[in-house]
């Protein structure tokens, strides 16, 4: 059995800071990760009501070379939709060239009415 003194010798002095109750650290690049990926996913959102925006997204994925099915996956669309868009990009890319190459119309003048 110990004395008394040789408890309190051996005893560890309390500390206000053992006691606190922290936050964890914050690492700010899984903020960032989590703010990239939510502002992704309101993009693909928000491409499920423009035509464009899908189209513009489709073919961001085939710059990436991601394969039909992965496409599907992210944009939760069938084939027939990547496809659709797939022609509207190849539709939208010929006539660019074509409108460069050939003048745009004019447009018919109305004629003044006379004043009298």
């Amino acid at each position: 059995m110990r004395t008394l003194d040789e408890l309190i010798a051996r005893r560890e002095e309390p500390q206000v800071s053992d006691y606190l109750i922290k936050k964890a650290e914050i690492d700010q690049k899984v903020l960032e990760q989590a703010k990239a990926v939510e502002k992704r996913l309101k993009r693909l959102r928000m491409a499920k009501l423009s035509k464009d925006l899908f189209d513009e997204i489709v073919d961001e994925m085939l710059k990436e070379k991601r394969s039909l099915m992965e496409m599907m996956a992210e944009l939760d669309v069938d084939d027939q939709a990547i496809y659709d868009a797939q022609e509207r990009i190849a539709k939208r890319s010929t006539n660019a060239g074509k409108g460069d190459a050939a003048p745009a119309k004019a447009a018919p003048e109305k004629k003044a009415a006379k004043a009298k």
